[in-house]
């Protein structure tokens, strides 16, 4: 087991270099809500980069409102901005306890979560759903979510969540020096950096030039998997979009043509 804290704005400017001593990581948030600058957590850049230069390993968490799939998505493209060649060690988290999601019908709720678990998920990252343990038992109790890591919120000397769950969010009254105001504290049962390097995730491991939704040019052969068994059809001059990134792979990159090669891409000047 390790042990961490969840930081937001609320906790205003953190000197990490005293908070590190007292801290195995941290969960830091990106943000709330749809993908608007305006929601962007005003400190998480400041927040990232220095757990970045002081090696405190670290994920992120989204607040989240969501009350249709439509507000799902663009809190998917939220995320997706805000942890883009970021070094995250530990899960992305879907923060899920806002009031009105708790007014949606349980199926509603299951299938936000749902997608964006699997959005964030089909992008190559690690994903988990953080929820107060009533939440869990109650409303998101479902085995449609079950493949999901959970970060539970139980203030309590004891878990009892008795499902699998990765994170347990144990108390909110913590102090440490460094912080203004009181902090989460927060439990980790697993070895999450080894876990995510080990498979590839969060792409700790990428090498790759290109990244998911830039506008490239193709000359060159496309295929019909990653491993460029099959060659799909060869287009030149060809203007595409990155759809997927496989940094281990012979073909790295999934486009809307196929499966391609780095070396067949280039931006025009």
């Amino acid at each position: 087991m390790s042990k961490g804290i969840d930081v937001s704005s609320y906790q205003g400017l953190i000197d990490w270099t005293r908070v590190k001593p007292y801290i195995d990581f941290a969960i830091i948030r990106c943000g709330w809500g749809n993908n608007l600058l305006s929601q962007d957590d005003i400190y998480y850049e400041r927040n990232t980069k220095l757990c970045e230069e002081l090696n405190i390993p670290y994920g992120v968490y989204l607040y989240s409102y969501a009350t249709t799939l439509d507000e799902a998505r663009s809190e998917v493209e939220h995320t997706l901005r805000l942890i883009k060649d970021k070094k995250i060690e530990y899960p992305i988290y879907l923060d899920v306890e806002s009031k009105g999601q708790m007014s949606l019908r349980k199926e509603e709720l299951i299938s936000i979560v749902k997608y964006y678990c699997n959005e964030i998920e089909k992008n190559g990252y690690y994903v988990g759903i953080y929820a107060s343990l009533n939440t869990l038992n109650g409303i998101l109790n479902s085995n449609e979510l079950d493949p999901y890591d959970k970060w539970v919120a139980e203030w309590n000397s004891n878990l009892t969540y008795d499902k699998k769950c990765g994170m347990w969010q144990n108390s909110s009254y913590e102090e440490l020096p460094g912080i203004r105001n009181r902090v989460d504290s927060d439990i980790s049962f697993y070895d999450f950096p080894k876990i995510i390097k080990d498979n590839n995730l969060n792409h700790l491991n990428d090498n790759t030039k290109y990244h998911i939704g830039n506008k490239l040019y193709l000359s060159g052969d496309t295929y019909e998997d990653k491993e460029a068994t099959k060659i799909k059809e060869t287009l030149c001059d060809k203007e595409i979009t990155i759809l997927e990134v496989f940094p281990l792979s012979i073909c790295e990159y999934l486009t809307e043509y196929g499966y391609v090669k780095e070396s067949s891409l280039y931006n025009k000047c």
